[in-house]
């Protein structure tokens, strides 16, 4: 049922990249398809059939101008989902989310937020560029990220299921949620920018997405100056050397995956009419 209404879905995810498109070209906000969106840009020109959302990134100093901007410039069909904007929302990133939709992940389900059919946009901080300090760098902010993501959803990402193991790991997560919940939200938030912006006032060769939760590296001469490419019926910026950009993040990029793992997020509930 849910692949009849994915095209759908992604036509919406369209629209709102094109209105994020608007505002960054009026006020100089530089910003680049991310992840999976880059991948399908290049590999489909346009969506990886099967994905369910469009990521973009853009440099913090950019990141932040974005967020002062767009509160004041997004249309009306649209909404910029933050902590500042949406307390209850558990991301550290920013969404913007269509109004009058809903795309509703399990582990949301409870959450008394702005549930709406979205697209994210990532913060992109300097890495150290000596490789050791860099390494400890990372890790640290591997785990303060994890801890983040703890203290502000109960559930894991991974829909329910009926395995021992599943049960074991969810049983454990909760429990984690609820000792570490009485430390307020804003406060891990604020340890967690000191911690990932720690390096963003010298200049370094290296930068990522630390909220990726994961210890990947680029290059900025990989991606400065971008470049632009085709996504669906519209051009968008892009990794000048998205080659490089795309193996660190996906090894053999353009081969396809098993079929068994050619899966979105799957919504909980879903609503776009």
């Amino acid at each position: 049922m849910y692949n009849e209404n994915l095209r759908n879905v992604q036509l919406i995810e369209l629209d709102i990249l094109k209105e994020v498109d608007r505002i960054c070209k009026k006020n100089n906000i530089e910003y680049f398809l991310d992840s999976g969106t880059a991948l399908g840009a290049v590999r489909h020109q346009g969506f990886i059939p099967w994905d369910d959302d469009i990521d973009i990134g853009m440099t913090r100093a950019n990141y932040n101008k974005f967020l002062t901007v767009a509160q004041k410039e997004l249309k009306d069909d649209f909404f910029l989902q933050t902590k500042d904007t949406d307390p209850k929302a558990p991301y550290y990133f920013a969404k913007v989310r269509k109004n009058n939709t809903v795309f509703m992940e399990w582990n949301k389900r409870n959450l008394d937020m702005h549930q709406g059919i979205y697209i994210d946009i990532f913060p992109y901080d300097n890495l150290p560029d000596n490789v050791d300090e860099r390494i400890k760098f990372q890790k640290k902010c591997c785990k303060l990220y994890r801890f983040y993501t703890i203290r502000s959803t109960m559930d894991r990402d991974v829909k329910p299921q009926k395995t021992a193991k599943w049960l074991l790991v969810a049983l454990i997560r909760r429990m984690i949620h609820f000792i570490v919940k009485p430390i307020p939200i804003n406060l891990v938030k604020e340890i967690v920018d000191r911690s990932f912006m720690k390096y963003n006032n010298v200049y370094t060769e290296y930068f990522t997405c630390l909220a990726y939760g994961k210890s990947y590296i680029f290059n900025k001469n990989d991606f400065f100056p971008l470049k632009e490419a085709k996504f669906e019926d519209d051009f968008f910026r892009i990794a000048g050397n998205y080659d490089a950009y795309l193996k660190e993040l996906y090894g053999d990029y353009m081969k396809l995956p098993p079929e068994d793992q050619r899966k979105g997020h799957m919504p909980f509930k879903l609503n776009y009419k």
